[in-house]
C-alpha cells in the first residue's frame, strides 16, 4: 500500500501547485483581456480648422484703405485671405487644466503682402464650476515680439518680448478672447447680458456681452446659434462670437480690425473637430 500511496500523493501535491500557479498568473492575464475597459482620459484634445476671410462693415474713416485690403483679401479666392487652426485641450469630466493654441497663417501671396497678419496665441488656466479661470496668455503678429500675460497671486504681469509692461493687480473674472470663444463647449450658454474684464493685446478692457439667439449659414444649413456681442467702450474694436446652441461649439468668431478700415476679420469653423465626440463621452460618463 505504500508504494501505491506515495505516487498519488505526489501527483496531488504537483496538481495543487499547479492550480496555485494558475490562481497567481488570473490577475494578470484578466487584465490584458481584449475588450476591458480602459481608465478613461484626464484630458481631451480637439483639432479646429478655420477659413478666414475679410469683410467691410463700410462704417472706416478710410473707406479707399478698405477696399484695397478686401480686394488684397480676395485675391486668396473662396478658401479666404488665411487658414487657422486650433488645438484645444479640455478636461474630459469638465473640470481641470485647459489650454488653446491658435494659428492663423496667410495663404499663398498674401502671405508676403499681409505678413503682420500672421497670428500665433495662447491660452491656459482652469476649467471650474462652469467657468474659465484665466493664468496665461500670449499674442504674436508678424515678425513683432510677444506679448505675454501671466496671472498669480492677484497679480497680472504683462511682457512684451523681454521687456516688462506693467504689473498690477488682476480683475476678478478676467479673460481673453480664445478662453471666451471655446470656454462653453458642452457648457450651459449664456441668456442675459454680462461685463467682464477682457485681455486684448497689452491691456486689459471692460467688454459689455450681450448673448443674443441667431441663425448662422454653416456648410449650407442654417444652424440655430447663440451670438455674443462683445463691445466696449475703450476701443473701436469688436467681438463677435457665434456657438451653436445644441453644444456651445464655436462655428465664427469676428473680430474688428477698429475704426479706420472698418474691416473685420471672419473666422469660420471649417468641420467639426476631432475629438468632440470623446469630449462628449468624457462628459457623459463624468456625470
Amino acid at each position: 500500500m505504500m508504494k501505491l500511496e506515495r505516487p498519488r500523493l505526489l501527483w496531488a501535491r504537483r496538481l495543487v501547485l499547479a492550480l496555485a500557479g494558475l490562481a497567481c498568473g488570473a490577475g494578470p492575464a484578466l487584465a490584458a483581456a481584449p475588450g476591458a475597459s480602459a481608465p478613461a482620459a484626464a484630458e481631451v484634445t480637439l483639432h479646429a480648422d478655420w477659413a478666414v476671410r475679410l469683410e467691410a462693415d463700410g462704417q472706416g474713416s478710410d473707406a479707399r484703405g478698405a477696399q484695397l485690403l478686401v480686394l488684397l483679401g480676395a485675391l486668396g479666392g473662396t478658401d479666404g485671405i488665411a487658414q487657422a487652426q486650433d488645438a484645444v485641450t479640455l478636461p474630459a469630466d469638465g473640470d481641470g487644466p485647459y489650454r488653446v493654441d491658435s494659428t492663423l497663417t496667410p495663404r499663398g501671396a498674401l502671405a508676403v503682402l499681409l505678413r503682420r497678419l500672421h497670428w500665433v496665441r495662447s491660452a491656459s488656466g482652469r476649467m471650474a464650476d462652469g467657468q474659465a479661470d484665466l493664468l496665461t496668455a500670449s499674442s504674436q503678429r508678424g515678425d513683432a515680439a510677444p506679448m505675454t500675460a501671466r496671472v498669480s497671486g492677484g497679480r497680472l504681469a504683462l511682457r512684451d518680448g523681454n521687456q516688462p509692461v506693467h504689473d498690477k493687480p488682476a480683475p476678478d473674472g478676467l479673460l481673453d478672447p480664445l478662453s471666451l470663444g471655446w470656454g462653453y463647449l458642452l457648457r450651459p450658454l449664456p441668456t442675459q447680458p454680462f461685463t467682464l474684464p477682457l485681455l486684448i493685446n497689452d491691456g486689459v478692457q471692460t467688454a459689455d456681452v450681450v448673448p443674443r439667439a441667431a441663425t448662422l449659414q454653416w456648410q449650407g444649413q442654417p444652424v440655430a446659434c447663440v451670438l455674443l456681442d462683445a463691445r466696449s467702450n475703450d476701443s473701436s474694436a469688436k467681438l463677435r462670437i457665434w456657438l451653436r446652441k445644441s453644444d456651445g461649439l464655436p462655428l465664427q468668431i469676428e473680430l474688428g480690425m477698429g475704426e479706420r478700415y472698418g474691416l473685420n476679420v471672419v473666422q469660420t469653423l471649417a468641420r467639426v473637430p476631432d475629438g468632440l465626440a470623446e469630449l462628449h463621452v468624457g462628459r457623459i460618463a463624468a456625470r
